[in-house]
């Protein structure tokens, strides 16, 4: 497991954990559903920060988030 992997990984559970705290359910219902899916664990960030789109698709996904809600 590279580096890299495990940095991608802990930036998408920190970005989980942001939307989490901004505490706007609309905006919750829309990471979950288009960004990291509800209950996410260690295993599912490990394979999202493997695939290269899934990773951007998601960081396009938060970057929305942070448009609309702060």
């Amino acid at each position: 497991m590279s580096d890299i992997l495990i940095l991608r990984a802990n930036i998408l559970g920190g970005m989980n954990e942001y939307v989490k705290e901004l505490g706007d359910e609309d905006l919750l219902d829309y990471w979950y559903s288009e960004g990291i899916p509800d209950e996410c664990d260690e295993d599912t960030l490990m394979e999202i920060a493997e695939d290269d789109n899934l990773f951007k698709d998601i960081s396009h996904v938060f970057a929305a988030i942070i448009k609309r809600g702060v």
